[in-house]
């Protein structure tokens, strides 16, 4: 059978086919978009406390010279808290580095607002 220079049994499957994989990749996309929003939020309601934990460790380990607790903490984060809520971010290289990521982001943020301005630097702010 053919219609406009198309052979309809045989090109049929195949655009059904086509339709059907677009449409996993689309659930697939929306699946790892929702993961990714939740552990999002779920670094949000946790963020203060991990800077927290990022700044004391930070500070006891020669001013960010060696991180490898930060690190161990992080990854001890994402085992506990972020995998039991169901975002299952260890079964996807690139939602670990993202979620990696905001942590660090959400971290870094907030332990830079705890950082005390050394009074030189504010001195100068004043005579300027």
């Amino acid at each position: 059978m053919r219609t406009t220079g198309r052979n309809l049994l045989r090109d049929l499957p195949i655009e059904y086919a086509k339709r059907v994989e677009a449409k996993a990749a689309l659930e697939s996309t929306s699946r790892h978009n929702d993961m990714l929003a939740l552990s999002e939020s779920i670094i949000l309601n946790h963020a203060a406390a991990l800077s927290s934990l990022r700044w004391q460790l930070n500070r006891s380990s020669n001013h960010g010279q060696d991180d490898s607790r930060w690190q161990q903490e992080v990854e001890s984060f994402i085992d506990q808290v972020i995998e039991v809520s169901g975002c299952h971010v260890r079964s996807s290289p690139e939602r670990l580095r993202a979620v990696r990521w905001m942590i660090a982001s959400a971290t870094a943020q907030l332990a830079l607002a705890t950082v005390p301005i050394p009074l030189e630097s504010a001195v100068v702010e004043d005579a300027a």
